[in-house]
């Protein structure tokens, strides 16, 4: 299963790609909304994982743009944040900061297409 990482802090992103990948995933990371959105364009994911706040444009902004662009036809789509108001895209899950991690790797594995269908 491939995981687009969006998020902007290195430290975190590469403690969440070890995470990931001690998990079995395969992880590609990207530091801001418009590079994720260039690595979806250029190739196929089962989940993207996005922070909301993101130099530039935020996560929200990212899976908007993918959506139109129908770059989420068969990928899932999970948004990290700390802020108390963010409501994220039809269809997002939202997960709170700090990340309690054995919930944040269960979201994970139900924001998957393919494994919600094989477990459903």
């Amino acid at each position: 299963m491939k995981i687009l990482l969006v998020e902007d802090n290195e430290d975190i992103r590469e403690g969440l790609t070890d995470l990931l990948e001690s998990e079995g995933y395969s992880v590609a990371g990207s530091g801001s909304a418009e590079e994720g959105l260039d690595r979806l364009r250029a190739e196929s994911f089962h989940l993207v994982i996005t922070d909301y706040m993101l130099p530039g444009e935020n996560g929200g902004w990212l899976l908007e743009q993918a959506t139109r662009e129908q770059r989420l036809h068969d990928t899932g789509a999970v948004m990290i944040t700390a802020h108390p108001r963010v409501r994220p895209p039809a269809g997002v899950r939202l997960v709170h900061k700090p990340l309690d991690i054995d919930d944040f790797l269960r979201v994970v594995s139900e924001s998957i297409p393919l494994l919600r269908m094989a477990n459903g």
